[in-house]
This record gives structure tokens, sequence and C-alpha cells, in this order.
């Protein structure tokens, strides 16, 4: 079936938020249970919003929970299509104001321009997923998703890990950072 651009947004857009769901209080995983409850706070899915980002194939890989820097990633896979989206989680303001708010964007952002521990710990999620037998080994295919502060870990995440950035997408409204890349 084509895709045209808003359908393209919509889905990295569902992929986002699932990210942004607490999977590791259900087990690593985006169940309908999971992504209702998503964060807690406003980004939650509904029924029908779960069953069919469910029913389109999309599933967890791997979830990387909440590090001491307060970096969280998720890699999903389509079982129909087996498209690879790693999605980064946002800032938690709220329930992380230490780490994540005070920690991350006072001290590190503020301070050197990046949230160099969340990069850190990104990069050796990635490393970890690109082992032999990982996920991504061998060069596999994928995209990106990320909705943070500036400066965004899905952009430096793209201009690490490619010489030419390709096509970047906003899916938020402009007062947020939010992109898709594709590699």
């Amino acid at each position: 079936m084509p895709t045209n651009s808003a359908t393209t947004y919509l889905k990295y857009a569902n992929l986002q938020m699932a990210a942004e769901a607490r999977l590791d209080l259900f087990s690593n995983q985006a169940t309908v249970a999971a992504l209702k409850f998503g964060n807690n706070r406003s980004s939650k899915f509904t029924d029908a919003q779960a069953q069919k980002l469910i029913d389109d194939g999309w599933a967890v890989v791997e979830h990387k929970p909440d590090t001491s820097t307060g970096f969280s990633g998720t890699l999903f896979k389509n079982t129909k299509t087996d498209e690879l989206v790693m999605s980064f989680r946002s800032t938690e303001f709220i329930d992380d104001a230490a780490r994540d708010n005070e920690a991350t964007n006072k001290w590190e952002v503020a301070e050197g321009g990046w949230a160099t521990g969340q990069i850190a710990d990104m990069e050796d999620w990635f490393k970890k997923l690109n082992q032999s037998g990982g996920p991504l080994a061998g060069g596999k295919h994928f995209s990106v998703t990320g909705y943070i502060t500036l400066p965004p870990r899905s952009i430096c995440f793209t201009r690490a890990k490619v010489a030419s950035i390709p096509p970047t997408h906003s899916t938020a409204p402009a007062s947020a950072q939010s992109t898709v890349a594709s590699f």
C-alpha cells in the first residue's frame, strides 16, 4: 500500500509516543496496557490507537529503560514489513527533575551544549544492538525518531552515524524538536 507524508509522519509520531511509555513497567513490551498507561501523564494511547499500532505489526525488539543519565531508547520492528525504527525517549521533567532536567539540561547542555552522559549511553546501546547477532548487526537499515529539547539526541546520533545527514522531518510544534531520520 503506498503511503503519503501524513501517513509516514503519523507512523513515526505513534512510535515516538510508544517509546515515551513506561515500557519498563510492562516487561519492556508495547502491549495495549503499556501504551494506554503511556508515561502516566499526557502521552497515552486510546484503546483503538494502541490496538492499531499492534495490529499494524509494531513490536518492541529491545527497550533500554532509563540509565543513570536518564537515557532511554526503544528499537521497534514491524513484523509485517521488517522495518526497524529506533526511538529516543524525551526528557522527563516531572518524574525525574533531578537527573533529566537538572543534571542533563542544566549542567551538561547549558554549560557544554550537549547531553554528554546520555549521548555516551546512547552510543553504548547502539554498539550493543550492532554486535554480532544483534538486531542491527550487518548494517541493517533503520529509521530514528526523537523528541527532546535542544540539542536533540536523534540529530546528534544521526550526525555521528552518517557522513551526510539524510532527510529529517519535523513531527512536533515549533516550540519543540522532533526528528525522524532514516539510514
